[in-house]
């Protein structure tokens, strides 16, 4: 067996959920929908999106599920403990899981590419990357 160089380990505030990653994330992205916003308490969400085999989930976690401004479900994990949202997995993208980019706890994680919603994004909210107006 041979290391995995990307291997990386995203967890709770307290550690009792995780999730490993074995790949690269497909994208990153960043969300201003009011459900996102809620959501975290800040003005957006940062969720980098992987496939689904390259995810591996270790712990106890509750599941919520709301929709996104656009009507589609979206089901938020979280520990049960901490509350800290750890991964989503959205209708809108089938076999991807959104893996809370924080979480990793890595200043050097990958730069998201594009806010979604921002024509809901806060007005002093100015990141420098793609705006999309919605998703």
């Amino acid at each position: 067996m041979t290391d995995n160089p990307f291997r990386k380990t995203a967890s709770c505030a307290c550690g009792a959920l995780t999730v490993t990653v074995s790949a690269p994330p497909r994208s990153v992205h960043v969300c201003s929908c009011a459900n996102c916003q809620r959501k975290t308490g800040s003005a957006f969400s940062y969720n980098s999106f992987f496939a689904d085999d390259a995810v591996t989930i270790a712990g106890d976690h509750r599941v919520w599920r709301g929709s996104s401004d656009s009507g589609r479900w979206n089901d938020v994990h979280f520990c049960p403990t901490c509350g800290s949202t750890v991964f989503s997995k959205l209708e809108a993208l089938p076999g991807l899981t959104a893996v809370s980019s924080g979480c990793f706890a890595d200043p050097t994680f990958a730069k998201p590419e594009r806010l979604w919603w921002a024509s809901n994004r806060q007005r002093w909210l100015a990141l420098g990357i793609e705006e999309v107006e919605t998703q």
